[in-house]
Order: C-alpha cells, then sequence, then structure tokens
C-alpha cells in the first residue's frame, strides 16, 4: 500500500528500505529471512519465493489453501537448504507444555478418549468486517478451519497423537453474515480404539 510506505518515510528517520513488493524485498539482499503473515492463499507463494532465493522462512499458520500448495511448498523447503517453520504460537504456553509432557510420559497411561473445547476463541461479527478479504472463500479459502481452529487441531493432536479417522460437521455462516464455516464438531479415532471429539 503506497500510503503506508509514506507514512514509514515520514515517521522515521532514513536510511530504511522500502519495497512495494516482496519479490523486490527477497532479491535486495538486505534481509535473511522472511516471516509470512499475508492472506492464506498467498503463505506457499512467498515461501516458495523465499526458498528459491535462499532465505529463511517463517510462515503463519495456516500453511495453505490447498494440499498440493503446502506439499509443492514442503518440497521446495526440503531442497533449499534453510531453515522453515510454522507459526503455532500456541505451543510455548506453559500450560499446553505440561500437558504434552504429561501425555509424553504415559503416566496416565494411554489414551481412551479426548474432547477438546475451545470456548474463549469467539470471533464476533465485527472482526469478520474488518477486512474484506476475511471469512471469503476468495480471500481466506474458508472460515473457522483456517482461521482460529489450526491452532487448537494443532495442539489436540500434538498432544493427544494424530487421529487415524476423521469425520466433521459444518455450518456455513450459522453464527455470522459470512459465506464459510463458523461452527464445526470433528469426531476422531486413533489407532489404539480411542475416540475424540
Amino acid at each position: 500500500k503506497p500510503d503506508r510506505l509514506d507514512w514509514v518515510k515520514q515517521t522515521f528517520e532514513a536510511p530504511i528500505a522500502l519495497f512495494d513488493n516482496a519479490e523486490k524485498m527477497m532479491d535486495s539482499g538486505l534481509i535473511d529471512a522472511v516471516l509470512i503473515a499475508v492472506p492464506h492463499y498467498f503463505h506457499p507463494v512467498y515461501a516458495i519465493e523465499a526458498f528459491k532465493r535462499g532465505l529463511h522462512v517463517m510462515c503463519e499458520k495456516p500453511a495453505g489453501v490447498y494440499t498440493k500448495q503446502v506439499r509443492e511448498m514442503n518440497a521446495a523447503a526440503d531442497q533449499a537448504n534453510v531453515v522453515f517453520g510454522m507459526m503455532f504460537n500456541q505451543r510455548t504456553n506453559h500450560v499446553y507444555r505440561k500437558m504434552k509432557e504429561i501425555m509424553d510420559s504415559g503416566a496416565l497411561g494411554p489414551i481412551r478418549r479426548t474432547s477438546w473445547i475451545i470456548t474463549n476463541w469467539y470471533r464476533n461479527q465485527a472482526y469478520y468486517d474488518s477486512g474484506a478479504w476475511r471469512a471469503t472463500w476468495s480471500g481466506e479459502g474458508g472460515g473457522v478451519l483456517l482461521n482460529q481452529a489450526p491452532h487448537n487441531l494443532d495442539l489436540w493432536q500434538w498432544i493427544c497423537g494424530m487421529p487415524v479417522m476423521v469425520d466433521a460437521k459444518l455450518h456455513f455462516g450459522k453464527w455470522h453474515d459470512i459465506e464459510v464455516e463458523d461452527d464445526v464438531t470433528a469426531y476422531v479415532e486413533y489407532a489404539n480404539g480411542a475416540t475424540g471429539t
């Protein structure tokens, strides 16, 4: 956005390198790494461009919207010999780290049932109205499953293990004036026969 570049010029003292697109910044030779925090469809696009230039990458969740793009991104990362990570910041929370430690220890025995419920991450209509790309197929590529839920789905499988079967029910625009899913319930089964919701 040109007005943001103008704001930086007026607010900070020179010299500050400014770029009107990501590729020019990546080609500048001034950076060693990128943090990708753009709309979801562009996560793999910019990660792959960074890998081509030998830049390290930290990418915000989700990895992408399409599985094929994410696989291409992962393959490019493997070939680039750079550091690549996805940002799942909830893994740094001491409560979740302790839960993981307890489950990994086996002290409580094998999992028989899991129930992961998050009620304090509710998004109101004003949140969705804050950007035209939010909660749209063309902008985000989905709703709660690509926005808030990746953090919780990641924690659930990180702490409890990866299920072998998943079934889900979705509602589109049930609680908000949006075109994508805003209400999801999943049922899972684990290799040992345990179940979860």
